[in-house]
Order: C-alpha cells, then structure tokens, then sequence
C-alpha cells in the first residue's frame, strides 16, 4: 500500500485568471501566489498556464485549461460539473463567509443543514465565475482540532 501522507494541492480550471484570482482572493481571502509558465513558447509546447492561490493552509492552482470548458446554468449553484471542491470552516466563521457572499452579491444557495447524527453542521453553495461548484460547511465535531496537512508543493 501507497500509504499518502497528505494532499499537497488540487487545480481548478478557470475561464480568466485574473478573475480568477480577485475572487479568491477579495472573496474567500485566500493569498496570491505565483504564476507559472507565461512564456509565449511554454504554452505552444502544451506546458500549463496558471497561478496559485493559498487558502489558509490549501494551495490551490488555478489552471487555464487549453480545451474549451462548458459552464453550467447561472441559477445552478451545486453539482459536480468540471470540479467540486469544499472547504472546512469553523462555526463561527460560516456566518461571516455567508455574509460576505451576500456582500459581494455572490449567488448562493443555503444554509443547507445536514442530518443532526452526522459531523456536518451546514453548508453553502456557490460557483466561481468559471462555473466551479464550491462549498463552505462547518463541522459539529470542530473541537477534535484535525491536524493541518502538510502542504509540500507551491505550484
């Protein structure tokens, strides 16, 4: 058995990364990291374009995919088209999320509450502006203080 460690990072595929990178940032406050492979010949040779994003302790690379990618229906806020991606937050921050979203006018279905037996408390729904379903939720079990991973990678 592999027997993993840790997860170092995932990609998300976006339309433009520059608005890309602004909603990560000035929405969800992840912290801008690099970008990589901006050379005219690096792209023609197939090589990625894309920058990272830190949310907390999660690297996130935002990826320019070269093939076209559908987006889904504007009013459709979850699902599993292209990624899905959900990020753990603590109760007392979920409401602050929730009222930045509305803030910012971010369309988003929730809160959803989950079964009163299982770890999640609620969770909300929302895309990126490539179409990414994303969400939030907080966790009943929250003072178990899961260990952060180790992220090994930048981009």
């Amino acid at each position: 058995m592999a027997e993993i460690e840790s997860l170092s990072h995932s990609a998300i595929c976006v339309h433009d990364l520059r608005e890309a990178e602004d909603f990560y940032c000035n929405v969800l406050g992840a912290q801008l990291g690099g970008r990589v492979n901006f050379k005219t010949d690096d792209a023609i040779r197939g090589r990625s374009v894309h920058g990272s994003v830190m949310l907390e302790d999660y690297l996130l690379a935002l990826i320019v995919p070269g093939d076209f990618m559908p987006a889904p229906p504007s009013d459709q806020h979850r699902g599993a088209h292209g990624f899905r991606h959900a990020f753990r937050v603590s109760r007392s921050r979920f409401d602050k999320i929730t009222e930045e979203l509305k803030r910012r006018q971010v369309p988003f279905e929730g809160p959803a509450d989950h079964p009163e037996k299982g770890p999640f408390g609620q969770s909300i729904y929302f895309k990126d502006p490539s179409g990414n379903f994303l969400e939030i939720l907080w966790r009943r079990d929250e003072e178990m203080n899961y260990p952060k991973p180790y992220i090994t990678g930048v981009g």
